[in-house]
């Protein structure tokens, strides 16, 4: 999920929240085996893109991601989100606020996340390094795609915090906020 929060949710206490209300939520939900939540670590004035947070939610195995949107508190949870972070609460289209991508792990790679995450979009193979996550957007639930067809996940922890412009198209730096093992 890509989205981006009011002017002043940062002020208003939105990092705590995520530690101590959103992360653990979802991390109880069962058919949820992994939450985590990012903010691009650059200045959000110079972000060409219309996201400055993403949120990483792994199903259980066996279930279906659009089975965990349909869960009925998981809905309302989304809902009160939008009505205290949002960037317009009451529209009627929530995309606005955030995107929802159904992804498919096309590589692996090595799932050391820790605080920094390099975000690539469309990777060149090539020159990407060989643990990094690779993965496929397979169809969209909200939203217009903001990640591209494929994309890369680098824990910047495994190329001592380097960062190679030349991995692809466009390469973000993602800065966890919230997960089950961090902070």
């Amino acid at each position: 999920m890509t989205y981006v929060i009011r002017s002043d949710a940062e002020r208003r206490g939105y990092h705590p929240w995520l530690r101590i209300i959103d992360n653990p939520f979802f991390n109880s939900v069962p058919k949820i085996a992994r939450y985590e939540n990012w903010k691009l670590a650059a200045d959000a004035d110079a972000n060409p893109l219309l996201w400055t947070h993403f949120d990483l939610l792994h199903p259980a195995k066996g279930v279906e991601p659009m089975e965990v949107f349909q869960i009925p508190v998981v809905a309302d949870f989304a809902a009160n989100w939008s009505r205290l972070w949002g960037v317009a609460p009451a529209a009627e289209d929530q995309s606005v606020n955030y995107q929802i991508h159904i992804l498919e792990r096309v590589r692996q790679g090595k799932c050391q996340r820790g605080q920094l995450l390099a975000l690539v979009i469309d990777p060149d193979l090539d020159k990407l390094p060989a643990d990094a996550e690779l993965w496929r957007t397979r169809s969209m639930v909200v939203g217009d795609n903001q990640l591209g067809q494929t994309f890369a996940l680098q824990p910047l922890s495994l190329t001592d915090a380097q960062v190679d412009a030349g991995w692809g198209r466009q390469v973000l730096v993602g800065d966890c906020i919230a997960s089950p093992d961090y902070p």
